[in-house]
């Protein structure tokens, strides 16, 4: 699936309005990590690095269980050799309790098998206090979207030779995760910390959500 829908692509080959709505996600999700008692930093579902070449300070580590994505986000830091890779599955993280002090989960919770025992070993790997942060699509919005921009005969001019009909979502998500999934998931382990639209909150292709563990 990162082979045949190259996350990478679409966030930096696209045309301006996705490449706009993708950069003001990262930037978002990389100050939204403000906080927490260390600057130890678990990427989970760091896919080619696009966010983890953003971060700074402390232990950084990226996950993902795609040998692809990890091989690309390998040569974008290249010149960062401490940056730390690991394949692993989000459902059983390969480190001790109390971990990380900043956790971030960007579009990862609707592609597994389990998204509540992810939310679950994100808790266990993080010190109490931890700053953890979900990004999740809004996936009504984006598939309307791209059903008027397709109509209108604009998808070269949108996403270039990238593809937008439906099925690339139902192709690559297993579940749909909403925010009032997300508040169900992480109560009684996280504690809310802010939210965002992206780009705004009267457009939130994504949704950002920021929690404290407790």
């Amino acid at each position: 699936m990162a082979r045949l829908y190259d996350p990478d692509a679409f966030i930096t080959k696209t045309g301006f309005a996705i490449r706009f709505v993708e950069n003001r996600c990262l930037r978002r999700t990389r100050r939204a990590l403000d906080g927490g008692p260390t600057r130890d930093t678990l990427d989970l579902g760091c896919g080619a690095g696009n966010l983890i070449e953003r971060l700074d300070g402390g232990r950084l580590v990226g996950v993902d269980l795609s040998e692809t994505m990890l091989n690309q986000a390998r040569r974008r830091l290249a010149a960062r050799p401490a940056v730390e890779f690991v394949k692993a599955n989000a459902e059983a993280l390969p480190f001790p309790e109390g971990s990380f002090g900043r956790v971030v989960c960007s579009e990862v919770l609707e592609h597994v098998l389990d998204p509540r025992m992810v939310v679950a070993e994100i808790r266990r790997v993080c010190l109490p206090g931890a700053r953890v942060v979900f990004t999740v699509p809004n996936e009504g919005l984006i598939n309307a979207t791209k059903r008027v921009v397709v109509a209108l005969g604009l998808k070269r001019a949108i996403a270039g030779e990238y593809p937008m009909s439906d099925d690339v979502l139902d192709a690559w998500h297993l579940s749909q995760i909403t925010e009032a999934w997300l508040d169900g998931a992480c109560a009684g382990r996280f504690v809310p910390a802010g939210r965002w639209g992206v780009p705004s909150s009267l457009l939130p292709y994504h949704r950002i959500l920021a929690f404290d563990a407790s």
